[in-house]
Protein backbone atom coordinates (compact mmCIF):
# COMPACT_ATOMS: atom_id res chain seq x y z
CA UNK A 1 0.00 0.00 0.00
CA UNK A 2 1.16 3.53 -0.59
CA UNK A 3 1.31 6.22 2.08
CA UNK A 4 -0.13 9.45 0.69
CA UNK A 5 -0.48 12.99 2.01
CA UNK A 6 -3.62 14.27 0.35
CA UNK A 7 -2.40 13.62 -3.20
CA UNK A 8 -3.32 10.93 -5.68
CA UNK A 9 -1.92 7.66 -4.28
CA UNK A 10 -0.16 4.95 -6.21
CA UNK A 11 -1.68 1.52 -6.72
CA UNK A 12 -0.32 -1.72 -5.38
CA UNK A 13 -1.37 -5.34 -5.78
CA UNK A 14 -2.64 -8.02 -3.45
CA UNK A 15 -0.61 -11.17 -3.12
CA UNK A 16 -2.03 -14.57 -4.08
CA UNK A 17 -2.63 -15.52 -0.43
CA UNK A 18 -4.64 -12.32 0.13
CA UNK A 19 -6.85 -12.98 -2.89
CA UNK A 20 -7.33 -16.60 -1.82
CA UNK A 21 -8.48 -15.50 1.65
CA UNK A 22 -11.00 -13.04 0.20
CA UNK A 23 -12.37 -15.48 -2.35
CA UNK A 24 -12.64 -18.16 0.33
CA UNK A 25 -15.28 -16.08 2.11
CA UNK A 26 -16.93 -14.11 -0.68
CA UNK A 27 -16.56 -16.24 -3.79
CA UNK A 28 -14.18 -16.85 -6.65
CA UNK A 29 -13.76 -13.77 -8.82
CA UNK A 30 -15.19 -11.36 -6.24
CA UNK A 31 -12.07 -9.25 -6.87
CA UNK A 32 -11.92 -8.55 -10.63
CA UNK A 33 -8.25 -7.67 -10.30
CA UNK A 34 -5.55 -7.54 -7.64
CA UNK A 35 -5.23 -3.75 -7.63
CA UNK A 36 -5.90 -2.04 -4.32
CA UNK A 37 -5.10 1.45 -3.08
CA UNK A 38 -4.62 2.28 0.58
CA UNK A 39 -3.78 5.87 1.47
CA UNK A 40 -3.69 8.17 4.46
CA UNK A 41 -4.72 11.82 4.50
CA UNK A 42 -3.32 14.68 6.57
CA UNK A 43 -5.53 13.63 9.50
CA UNK A 44 -4.00 10.14 9.40
CA UNK A 45 -7.30 8.69 8.23
CA UNK A 46 -7.01 5.56 6.11
CA UNK A 47 -8.82 5.25 2.80
CA UNK A 48 -9.29 2.05 0.77
CA UNK A 49 -10.14 1.74 -2.88
CA UNK A 50 -10.63 -1.50 -4.85
CA UNK A 51 -13.11 -3.06 -7.26
CA UNK A 52 -15.54 -5.88 -6.42
CA UNK A 53 -17.78 -8.11 -8.49
CA UNK A 54 -21.00 -8.54 -6.49
CA UNK A 55 -22.19 -11.23 -8.92
CA UNK A 56 -19.40 -13.50 -7.65
CA UNK A 57 -20.52 -12.92 -4.06
CA UNK A 58 -24.14 -13.64 -5.04
CA UNK A 59 -23.10 -16.99 -6.55
CA UNK A 60 -21.16 -17.83 -3.39
CA UNK A 61 -24.02 -16.95 -1.02
CA UNK A 62 -26.63 -18.66 -3.22
CA UNK A 63 -24.69 -21.92 -3.31
CA UNK A 64 -24.07 -21.81 0.44
CA UNK A 65 -27.76 -21.18 1.19
CA UNK A 66 -28.91 -23.61 -1.54
CA UNK A 67 -31.13 -20.94 -3.10
CA UNK A 68 -33.30 -21.74 -6.07
CA UNK A 69 -32.04 -20.42 -9.39
CA UNK A 70 -35.18 -18.32 -9.70
CA UNK A 71 -34.10 -16.25 -6.70
CA UNK A 72 -30.77 -15.23 -8.25
CA UNK A 73 -31.74 -14.96 -11.90
CA UNK A 74 -31.40 -11.37 -13.08
CA UNK A 75 -30.10 -10.19 -9.69
CA UNK A 76 -27.32 -7.64 -10.30
CA UNK A 77 -26.20 -6.83 -6.77
CA UNK A 78 -26.52 -7.88 -3.14
CA UNK A 79 -29.15 -5.25 -2.37
CA UNK A 80 -31.35 -6.70 -5.11
CA UNK A 81 -30.80 -10.20 -3.71
CA UNK A 82 -31.86 -9.04 -0.23
CA UNK A 83 -35.01 -7.44 -1.65
CA UNK A 84 -35.92 -10.61 -3.55
CA UNK A 85 -35.43 -12.75 -0.46
CA UNK A 86 -37.74 -10.45 1.52
CA UNK A 87 -40.41 -10.87 -1.13
CA UNK A 88 -40.20 -14.65 -0.88
CA UNK A 89 -42.77 -15.91 1.64
CA UNK A 90 -41.54 -19.47 1.96
CA UNK A 91 -37.86 -19.39 2.86
CA UNK A 92 -35.61 -22.17 4.07
CA UNK A 93 -33.58 -21.75 7.26
CA UNK A 94 -30.32 -21.13 5.29
CA UNK A 95 -32.19 -18.51 3.24
CA UNK A 96 -33.37 -16.79 6.44
CA UNK A 97 -29.80 -16.79 7.75
CA UNK A 98 -28.61 -15.24 4.50
CA UNK A 99 -31.32 -12.57 4.65
CA UNK A 100 -30.28 -11.68 8.19
CA UNK A 101 -26.66 -11.47 7.10
CA UNK A 102 -27.47 -9.22 4.15
CA UNK A 103 -29.15 -6.60 6.34
CA UNK A 104 -26.74 -3.66 6.43
CA UNK A 105 -24.18 -5.88 4.67
CA UNK A 106 -21.30 -3.95 3.09
CA UNK A 107 -19.20 -6.11 0.79
CA UNK A 108 -16.44 -3.51 0.52
CA UNK A 109 -16.37 -3.12 4.29
CA UNK A 110 -16.25 -6.87 4.92
CA UNK A 111 -13.38 -7.35 2.49
CA UNK A 112 -11.61 -4.36 4.01
CA UNK A 113 -11.92 -5.83 7.52
CA UNK A 114 -10.44 -9.08 6.27
CA UNK A 115 -7.51 -7.33 4.60
CA UNK A 116 -6.63 -4.90 7.41
CA UNK A 117 -4.71 -7.51 9.46
CA UNK A 118 -2.86 -8.44 6.29
CA UNK A 119 -1.53 -4.94 5.73
CA UNK A 120 2.24 -4.84 6.21
CA UNK A 121 3.55 -2.96 9.21
CA UNK A 122 5.85 -0.04 8.47
CA UNK A 123 9.02 0.35 10.53
CA UNK A 124 10.82 3.68 10.27
CA UNK A 125 14.46 4.26 11.12
CA UNK A 126 15.88 7.78 11.02
CA UNK A 127 18.53 10.01 12.52
CA UNK A 128 16.96 9.89 15.99
CA UNK A 129 17.00 6.11 16.42
CA UNK A 130 20.60 6.07 17.61
CA UNK A 131 21.64 3.67 20.30
CA UNK A 132 22.73 5.42 23.54
CA UNK A 133 26.17 4.54 24.85
CA UNK A 134 24.74 4.11 28.35
CA UNK A 135 21.31 3.17 29.67
CA UNK A 136 19.59 2.04 32.86
CA UNK A 137 18.98 -1.71 33.10
CA UNK A 138 16.11 -1.37 35.65
CA UNK A 139 14.45 1.16 33.35
CA UNK A 140 14.51 -1.28 30.39
CA UNK A 141 13.24 -4.05 32.64
CA UNK A 142 10.40 -2.15 34.26
CA UNK A 143 9.07 0.16 31.56
CA UNK A 144 6.45 -0.85 28.97
CA UNK A 145 8.02 -0.94 25.53
CA UNK A 146 5.55 1.56 24.09
CA UNK A 147 6.91 4.21 26.48
CA UNK A 148 10.47 3.98 25.14
CA UNK A 149 11.91 6.66 22.91
CA UNK A 150 13.58 5.55 19.66
CA UNK A 151 17.03 5.28 21.23
CA UNK A 152 15.78 3.16 24.13
CA UNK A 153 13.89 0.95 21.71
CA UNK A 154 17.16 0.42 19.83
CA UNK A 155 18.87 -0.46 23.13
CA UNK A 156 16.22 -3.11 23.77
CA UNK A 157 16.77 -4.48 20.26
CA UNK A 158 20.49 -4.72 21.02
CA UNK A 159 19.84 -6.86 24.09
CA UNK A 160 17.53 -9.12 22.10
CA UNK A 161 20.16 -9.42 19.38
CA UNK A 162 22.66 -10.54 22.03
CA UNK A 163 20.26 -13.30 23.02
CA UNK A 164 20.44 -12.60 26.75
CA UNK A 165 18.00 -11.53 29.43
CA UNK A 166 18.84 -8.04 30.67
CA UNK A 167 18.42 -9.35 34.23
CA UNK A 168 21.66 -11.29 33.77
CA UNK A 169 23.52 -7.99 33.49
CA UNK A 170 22.35 -6.99 36.97
CA UNK A 171 23.54 -10.15 38.73
CA UNK A 172 25.13 -9.34 42.08
CA UNK A 173 27.55 -12.27 41.75
CA UNK A 174 30.50 -10.92 39.76
CA UNK A 175 31.50 -14.00 37.76
CA UNK A 176 27.95 -14.70 36.60
CA UNK A 177 27.47 -11.08 35.61
CA UNK A 178 30.82 -10.90 33.82
CA UNK A 179 30.13 -14.09 31.89
CA UNK A 180 26.79 -12.72 30.70
CA UNK A 181 28.35 -9.41 29.64
CA UNK A 182 31.19 -11.09 27.73
CA UNK A 183 28.88 -13.55 26.00
CA UNK A 184 26.62 -10.73 24.87
CA UNK A 185 29.58 -8.60 23.73
CA UNK A 186 30.99 -11.48 21.68
CA UNK A 187 27.63 -12.08 20.02
CA UNK A 188 27.27 -8.42 19.07
CA UNK A 189 30.89 -8.21 17.88
CA UNK A 190 30.41 -11.15 15.52
CA UNK A 191 27.17 -9.74 14.17
CA UNK A 192 28.20 -6.11 13.64
CA UNK A 193 31.74 -6.59 12.40
CA UNK A 194 30.71 -9.19 9.87
CA UNK A 195 29.42 -6.21 7.93
CA UNK A 196 31.67 -3.37 9.14
CA UNK A 197 34.79 -3.88 7.01
CA UNK A 198 36.38 -0.49 7.73
CA UNK A 199 38.32 -1.54 10.82
CA UNK A 200 38.86 -5.16 11.87
CA UNK A 201 40.62 -4.13 15.10
CA UNK A 202 37.40 -3.21 16.91
CA UNK A 203 35.25 -5.27 19.24
CA UNK A 204 32.33 -4.60 21.57
CA UNK A 205 32.68 -4.56 25.35
CA UNK A 206 29.84 -4.31 27.89
CA UNK A 207 30.28 -3.04 31.43
CA UNK A 208 27.72 -2.80 34.26
CA UNK A 209 28.04 0.26 36.52
CA UNK A 210 26.40 -0.20 39.94
CA UNK A 211 27.66 3.00 41.55
CA UNK A 212 26.44 5.69 39.18
CA UNK A 213 23.78 8.10 40.51
CA UNK A 214 20.34 8.26 38.87
CA UNK A 215 20.07 10.15 35.63
CA UNK A 216 18.71 13.65 36.40
CA UNK A 217 16.22 13.47 33.54
CA UNK A 218 14.22 10.76 35.28
CA UNK A 219 15.53 9.96 38.78
CA UNK A 220 12.62 7.64 39.56
CA UNK A 221 13.08 5.03 36.85
CA UNK A 222 16.58 5.48 35.41
CA UNK A 223 18.61 4.08 38.27
CA UNK A 224 21.70 1.91 38.59
CA UNK A 225 22.94 -0.47 37.45
CA UNK A 226 23.69 1.13 34.08
CA UNK A 227 24.93 -0.77 31.06
CA UNK A 228 27.85 0.94 29.32
CA UNK A 229 28.61 0.02 25.71
CA UNK A 230 32.29 0.43 24.91
CA UNK A 231 34.25 -0.18 21.72
CA UNK A 232 37.70 -1.69 22.26
CA UNK A 233 40.46 -1.08 19.70
CA UNK A 234 43.00 -3.93 19.60
CA UNK A 235 45.48 -1.81 17.67
CA UNK A 236 45.59 1.06 20.16
CA UNK A 237 44.62 -1.09 23.18
CA UNK A 238 42.12 1.43 24.47
CA UNK A 239 38.32 1.61 24.63
CA UNK A 240 35.87 4.46 24.14
CA UNK A 241 32.25 4.75 25.10
CA UNK A 242 30.08 3.90 22.11
CA UNK A 243 28.62 7.43 21.98
CA UNK A 244 32.12 8.89 21.47
CA UNK A 245 32.73 6.99 18.25
CA UNK A 246 32.23 8.61 14.85
CA UNK A 247 28.74 9.62 13.77
CA UNK A 248 28.80 7.12 10.91
CA UNK A 249 29.87 4.21 13.11
CA UNK A 250 27.24 5.02 15.75
CA UNK A 251 24.54 5.14 13.08
CA UNK A 252 25.69 1.90 11.42
CA UNK A 253 25.89 0.04 14.74
CA UNK A 254 22.46 1.34 15.80
CA UNK A 255 20.94 0.38 12.46
CA UNK A 256 22.18 -3.20 12.65
CA UNK A 257 21.03 -3.54 16.26
CA UNK A 258 17.58 -2.11 15.52
CA UNK A 259 16.78 -4.20 12.47
CA UNK A 260 18.53 -7.47 13.27
CA UNK A 261 15.63 -8.65 15.42
CA UNK A 262 13.26 -8.25 12.45
CA UNK A 263 15.37 -10.00 9.83
CA UNK A 264 13.79 -13.43 10.45
CA UNK A 265 10.38 -12.17 11.56
CA UNK A 266 7.44 -13.84 9.87
CA UNK A 267 5.42 -10.64 10.19
CA UNK A 268 4.81 -8.70 7.00
CA UNK A 269 7.05 -5.65 7.34
CA UNK A 270 8.12 -2.77 5.14
CA UNK A 271 11.28 -1.09 6.39
CA UNK A 272 11.54 2.66 5.77
CA UNK A 273 14.93 4.38 5.94
CA UNK A 274 15.40 8.14 5.69
CA UNK A 275 18.75 8.99 4.03
CA UNK A 276 20.58 5.97 5.51
CA UNK A 277 24.34 6.15 5.97
CA UNK A 278 24.78 9.90 5.47
CA UNK A 279 27.69 9.86 7.93
CA UNK A 280 29.38 6.92 6.19
CA UNK A 281 32.02 7.13 3.48
CA UNK A 282 31.62 5.22 0.22
CA UNK A 283 33.06 1.88 1.37
CA UNK A 284 30.97 1.88 4.55
CA UNK A 285 27.85 2.65 2.51
CA UNK A 286 28.74 -0.45 0.52
CA UNK A 287 28.78 -2.42 3.79
CA UNK A 288 25.34 -1.02 4.59
CA UNK A 289 23.97 -2.07 1.21
CA UNK A 290 25.41 -5.54 1.75
CA UNK A 291 23.60 -5.86 5.10
CA UNK A 292 20.34 -4.72 3.52
CA UNK A 293 20.68 -7.13 0.58
CA UNK A 294 21.83 -10.15 2.60
CA UNK A 295 19.91 -9.83 5.87
CA UNK A 296 16.83 -7.66 5.36
CA UNK A 297 15.70 -7.73 1.73
CA UNK A 298 15.29 -11.55 1.49
CA UNK A 299 12.50 -11.39 4.09
CA UNK A 300 11.12 -7.85 3.97
CA UNK A 301 10.70 -5.01 1.52
CA UNK A 302 13.13 -2.15 2.16
CA UNK A 303 12.42 1.38 0.93
CA UNK A 304 14.93 4.16 1.48
CA UNK A 305 15.67 7.64 0.18
CA UNK A 306 19.17 8.71 -0.77
CA UNK A 307 21.18 11.34 -2.61
CA UNK A 308 24.36 9.25 -2.53
CA UNK A 309 25.46 7.37 -5.67
CA UNK A 310 27.11 4.81 -3.38
CA UNK A 311 23.71 3.87 -1.94
CA UNK A 312 22.47 2.92 -5.42
CA UNK A 313 23.31 -0.61 -6.50
CA UNK A 314 24.39 -0.24 -10.16
CA UNK A 315 23.59 -3.90 -10.87
CA UNK A 316 19.97 -3.36 -9.79
CA UNK A 317 19.07 0.04 -11.22
CA UNK A 318 15.57 -1.26 -11.98
CA UNK A 319 14.84 -0.97 -8.25
CA UNK A 320 15.45 2.78 -8.25
CA UNK A 321 12.75 5.43 -8.43
CA UNK A 322 13.28 9.14 -8.91
CA UNK A 323 11.48 11.69 -6.73
CA UNK A 324 10.72 15.22 -7.94
CA UNK A 325 8.71 18.08 -6.46
CA UNK A 326 7.05 19.56 -9.53
CA UNK A 327 5.34 22.95 -9.56
CA UNK A 328 1.59 22.58 -9.45
CA UNK A 329 1.78 18.79 -9.36
CA UNK A 330 3.40 17.99 -6.03
CA UNK A 331 5.81 15.15 -5.34
CA UNK A 332 6.13 12.70 -8.21
CA UNK A 333 7.75 9.27 -7.93
CA UNK A 334 8.72 7.65 -11.21
CA UNK A 335 10.72 4.79 -12.66
CA UNK A 336 11.01 6.64 -15.99
CA UNK A 337 14.47 8.15 -15.66
CA UNK A 338 14.42 9.82 -19.07
CA UNK A 339 11.73 12.29 -18.03
CA UNK A 340 13.36 13.71 -14.91
CA UNK A 341 15.74 16.61 -14.40
CA UNK A 342 19.50 16.25 -14.63
CA UNK A 343 19.97 17.02 -10.94
CA UNK A 344 17.49 14.33 -9.93
CA UNK A 345 19.19 11.81 -12.17
CA UNK A 346 22.71 12.57 -10.95
CA UNK A 347 22.98 9.85 -8.22
CA UNK A 348 21.99 7.18 -10.76
CA UNK A 349 24.44 8.51 -13.34
CA UNK A 350 27.25 8.73 -10.80
CA UNK A 351 26.60 5.21 -9.53
CA UNK A 352 26.59 3.77 -13.02
CA UNK A 353 29.65 5.78 -14.04
CA UNK A 354 31.64 4.64 -11.02
CA UNK A 355 30.63 1.04 -11.64
CA UNK A 356 31.68 1.27 -15.29
CA UNK A 357 35.01 2.78 -14.29
CA UNK A 358 35.55 -0.16 -11.95
CA UNK A 359 34.49 -2.91 -14.33
CA UNK A 360 34.48 -1.87 -17.98
CA UNK A 361 38.05 -0.67 -18.35
CA UNK A 362 39.76 -2.71 -15.63
CA UNK A 363 39.84 -6.31 -14.51
CA UNK A 364 41.16 -8.32 -11.61
CA UNK A 365 44.70 -8.09 -13.05
CA UNK A 366 45.68 -4.71 -14.47
CA UNK A 367 48.79 -3.49 -16.24
CA UNK A 368 48.86 0.29 -15.85
CA UNK A 369 50.73 2.16 -18.58
CA UNK A 370 51.32 5.86 -19.02
CA UNK A 371 49.41 6.66 -22.19
CA UNK A 372 47.41 5.38 -25.16
CA UNK A 373 50.51 4.88 -27.31
CA UNK A 374 51.87 2.40 -24.75
CA UNK A 375 48.53 0.61 -24.82
CA UNK A 376 48.47 0.36 -28.63
CA UNK A 377 52.03 -0.87 -28.97
CA UNK A 378 51.62 -3.54 -26.30
CA UNK A 379 48.27 -4.72 -27.66
CA UNK A 380 49.50 -4.95 -31.26
CA UNK A 381 52.79 -6.66 -30.40
CA UNK A 382 51.09 -9.08 -28.02
CA UNK A 383 48.44 -10.01 -30.61
CA UNK A 384 51.11 -10.46 -33.27
CA UNK A 385 53.15 -12.78 -31.05
CA UNK A 386 50.04 -14.75 -30.11
CA UNK A 387 49.16 -15.21 -33.80
CA UNK A 388 52.69 -16.52 -34.41
CA UNK A 389 52.38 -19.02 -31.58
CA UNK A 390 54.95 -17.21 -29.49
CA UNK A 391 54.76 -15.98 -25.89
CA UNK A 392 52.32 -13.07 -25.56
CA UNK A 393 50.81 -11.11 -22.70
CA UNK A 394 48.54 -13.40 -20.67
CA UNK A 395 44.90 -12.71 -21.54
CA UNK A 396 44.00 -12.22 -17.87
CA UNK A 397 45.92 -8.93 -17.88
CA UNK A 398 44.00 -5.80 -18.85
CA UNK A 399 46.16 -2.96 -20.17
CA UNK A 400 44.91 0.33 -18.72
CA UNK A 401 46.28 3.70 -19.95
CA UNK A 402 46.35 6.23 -17.11
CA UNK A 403 46.82 9.35 -19.24
CA UNK A 404 50.31 10.31 -18.08
CA UNK A 405 52.81 9.29 -15.45
CA UNK A 406 51.59 11.96 -13.01
CA UNK A 407 48.10 10.46 -13.07
CA UNK A 408 49.17 6.91 -12.29
CA UNK A 409 49.15 7.30 -8.45
CA UNK A 410 45.64 8.80 -8.57
CA UNK A 411 44.53 6.06 -10.95
CA UNK A 412 45.83 3.36 -8.61
CA UNK A 413 44.03 4.96 -5.67
CA UNK A 414 40.76 5.05 -7.63
CA UNK A 415 41.05 1.43 -8.72
CA UNK A 416 41.54 0.29 -5.15
CA UNK A 417 44.13 -1.88 -3.47
CA UNK A 418 41.96 -4.99 -3.75
CA UNK A 419 42.95 -5.38 -7.42
CA UNK A 420 46.18 -6.87 -8.71
CA UNK A 421 48.05 -3.92 -10.22
CA UNK A 422 51.38 -3.77 -12.03
CA UNK A 423 52.81 -0.52 -13.40
CA UNK A 424 54.95 -0.22 -16.54
CA UNK A 425 56.93 3.04 -16.60
CA UNK A 426 59.22 4.78 -19.03
CA UNK A 427 62.75 5.00 -17.73
CA UNK A 428 63.70 8.62 -17.04
CA UNK A 429 66.38 10.29 -14.91
CA UNK A 430 65.28 10.61 -11.28
CA UNK A 431 62.40 8.15 -11.65
CA UNK A 432 58.97 9.08 -10.36
CA UNK A 433 58.82 10.25 -6.76
CA UNK A 434 55.07 9.67 -6.34
CA UNK A 435 55.37 6.07 -7.51
CA UNK A 436 58.35 5.56 -5.20
CA UNK A 437 56.32 7.04 -2.35
CA UNK A 438 53.49 4.57 -2.97
CA UNK A 439 56.00 1.73 -2.83
CA UNK A 440 57.51 3.09 0.39
CA UNK A 441 54.05 3.31 2.01
CA UNK A 442 53.17 -0.24 1.02
CA UNK A 443 50.40 0.80 -1.38
CA UNK A 444 52.25 -0.73 -4.31
CA UNK A 445 54.69 -3.63 -4.15
CA UNK A 446 58.22 -2.98 -5.40
CA UNK A 447 58.12 -5.98 -7.73
CA UNK A 448 54.90 -4.61 -9.29
CA UNK A 449 56.76 -1.62 -10.75
CA UNK A 450 58.43 -2.43 -14.08
CA UNK A 451 60.78 0.01 -15.82
CA UNK A 452 61.40 -0.18 -19.54
CA UNK A 453 65.11 0.26 -18.80
CA UNK A 454 65.02 -3.21 -17.23
CA UNK A 455 64.29 -4.51 -20.73
CA UNK A 456 66.45 -2.21 -22.85
CA UNK A 457 69.37 -2.22 -20.36
CA UNK A 458 69.78 1.50 -20.97
CA UNK A 459 69.61 4.46 -18.60
CA UNK A 460 66.48 5.91 -20.25
CA UNK A 461 63.75 4.32 -22.37
CA UNK A 462 60.33 4.89 -23.93
CA UNK A 463 58.00 2.20 -25.24
CA UNK A 464 59.42 2.83 -28.74
CA UNK A 465 62.88 1.79 -27.54
CA UNK A 466 61.70 -1.81 -27.34
CA UNK A 467 62.15 -1.89 -31.13
CA UNK A 468 65.39 -1.90 -33.09
CA UNK A 469 66.13 1.65 -34.27
CA UNK A 470 66.13 0.74 -37.96
CA UNK A 471 62.93 -1.26 -37.61
CA UNK A 472 61.15 1.62 -35.88
CA UNK A 473 62.17 4.06 -38.62
CA UNK A 474 60.81 1.61 -41.21
CA UNK A 475 57.47 1.71 -39.37
CA UNK A 476 57.48 5.51 -39.54
CA UNK A 477 58.25 5.39 -43.24
CA UNK A 478 55.53 2.82 -43.93
CA UNK A 479 53.04 4.94 -41.99
CA UNK A 480 53.91 7.98 -44.07
CA UNK A 481 55.15 9.90 -41.05
CA UNK A 482 58.80 10.48 -41.91
CA UNK A 483 61.58 9.03 -44.06
CA UNK A 484 64.63 8.95 -41.78
CA UNK A 485 67.88 7.02 -41.52
CA UNK A 486 69.53 5.94 -38.29
CA UNK A 487 72.84 7.55 -39.23
CA UNK A 488 71.12 10.91 -39.65
CA UNK A 489 69.87 10.96 -36.06
CA UNK A 490 71.90 12.46 -33.20
CA UNK A 491 73.15 10.08 -30.53
CA UNK A 492 71.11 9.50 -27.37
CA UNK A 493 69.44 6.81 -25.26
CA UNK A 494 65.83 7.49 -26.36
CA UNK A 495 64.63 7.11 -29.95
CA UNK A 496 61.85 9.71 -29.69
CA UNK A 497 64.25 12.32 -28.32
CA UNK A 498 66.68 11.61 -31.15
CA UNK A 499 63.90 12.08 -33.73
CA UNK A 500 62.69 15.28 -32.03
CA UNK A 501 66.19 16.72 -32.02
CA UNK A 502 66.61 15.89 -35.70
CA UNK A 503 63.25 17.35 -36.73
CA UNK A 504 63.71 20.43 -34.58
CA UNK A 505 60.39 20.13 -32.74
CA UNK A 506 58.55 17.78 -30.43
CA UNK A 507 57.45 14.49 -31.86
CA UNK A 508 53.90 14.81 -30.46
CA UNK A 509 52.21 15.70 -33.80
CA UNK A 510 53.96 12.80 -35.48
CA UNK A 511 53.04 10.46 -32.64
CA UNK A 512 49.45 11.63 -32.91
CA UNK A 513 49.34 10.71 -36.58
CA UNK A 514 50.98 7.40 -35.82
CA UNK A 515 48.33 6.50 -33.25
CA UNK A 516 45.63 6.75 -35.91
CA UNK A 517 47.45 4.26 -38.08
CA UNK A 518 46.90 0.52 -37.69
CA UNK A 519 50.50 -0.56 -37.33
CA UNK A 520 49.53 -4.22 -37.50
CA UNK A 521 48.72 -3.72 -41.20
CA UNK A 522 51.91 -1.88 -42.10
CA UNK A 523 53.62 -5.11 -43.12
CA UNK A 524 56.90 -4.41 -41.33
CA UNK A 525 56.76 -7.03 -38.57
CA UNK A 526 59.59 -9.51 -38.73
CA UNK A 527 59.54 -13.14 -37.83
Amino acid sequence: ASRNCGRKPDNTHLEADDIKAVEGQFGSGVLPNSTVTVSRNYNNGRKWSFSVDEAAAIRRFANHADLAESLTKGVANLEALRAKLEETKERTEPANELLTRLEDFDLHGEIRRLLIPRLPRFLYFGEYSRLPGRFSIPFLQGTPEEQFDTGERTALALLRLAGVDSEEFAETEYEARRAALEAAANEITDEVFEFWSQNDSLRVDFDADFTAPPEPANPTNKTAPFLDIRIWNDRHRVSLNFSERSTGFVWFFSFLAYFSEFRSSQESLILLLDEPGMGLHAAAQGDLLRFIDERLAPEHQVIYTTHSPFMVNPTHLHRSRTVEDKDGEGTKISKEVLSVSRDTLFPLQASLGYHLAQTLFVGEDNLIVEGPSDYLYLEIVSNYLRDKGRTALDSRWVIVPAGGVDKIPTFIALLGTQLNITVLLDGAPGGNQRINSMVARGILERNKVLLLTQITSGTEADIEDLFDAGFYLEILKGAGVANLRVKDLPQGPRMLKRIENHLGNRFDPIAGRLLTFNVSKAGYWGN
